[in-house]
């Protein structure tokens, strides 16, 4: 799950809980714990806010 992985070592790699993540990308932590998990399919919107957020693109997220 090369989305899911890339999120979390994103977001430990920055020191950040779920919470700091969800909020800077204006997102519910819930959906973001998903993502993470791997238990959700990303709106393409969410996906958009969580590159800009890490400040990558959606293609480095999703390899």
């Amino acid at each position: 799950m090369p989305l899911a992985d890339n999120v979390l070592r994103l977001r430990v790699t920055d020191g950040k809980t779920i919470e700091e993540v969800a909020d800077g990308a204006k997102l519910p932590p819930a959906l973001v714990a998903a993502i993470e998990g791997g238990r959700r399919s990303v709106p393409p919107k969410s996906l958009k806010a969580l590159a800009t957020y890490f400040g990558v693109s959606v293609e480095f997220l999703q390899r």
